[in-house]
């Protein structure tokens, strides 16, 4: 379980990082406009505000190395501060948000936008969401541990 659980919080952290990444550059994209409109499925023809585009990634980051960090805790491989009623529930949540999102994109790939570029659909469907599904299967096995 150890292995399942250490896999899936660094996946989960590593993708908490990538949203940190992108605050201060657009990788692995050229622009921040191309980064928008591939990873939020972003319309518009200029990059997102920074005013609430850098609190988003930065809110996606601390979400997802939580998560994290919730999935250790749930496996035992770190000493919890918490209630294991806590910690079970967290990991529940965990996974049923994962398992939603990706839901989500594939019954909706355009994310309710008709509008969404053709790169985010695409990506969606073949990336984003088959990664929820994995991510958040996995974090089911460790919380039914």
């Amino acid at each position: 379980m150890n292995a399942i659980a250490g896999t899936t919080a660094a996946l989960l952290t590593a993708a908490g990082l990538l949203h940190a990444v992108w605050t201060v550059s657009p990788w692995p994209w050229k622009t921040q406009l191309d980064l928008a409109h591939a990873a939020m499925g972003w319309t518009k023809d200029e990059p997102p505000p920074s005013r609430w585009f850098i609190p988003a990634c930065l809110a996606v980051t601390a979400a997802l190395t939580t998560a994290g960090y919730v999935v250790l805790l749930r496996a035992g491989v770190w000493d919890s501060p918490f209630p294991d009623w806590m910690v079970t529930t967290a990991s529940w949540i965990v996974a049923g948000i994962l398992l939603a999102r990706a839901a989500s994109g594939f019954i909706d790939p355009t994310s309710g936008s008709p509008e969404s570029p053709a790169i985010y659909q695409r990506l969606n469907r073949r990336v984003y969401s088959p990664l929820c599904v994995l991510l958040g299967g996995l974090t089911a096995v460790v919380a039914v541990s």
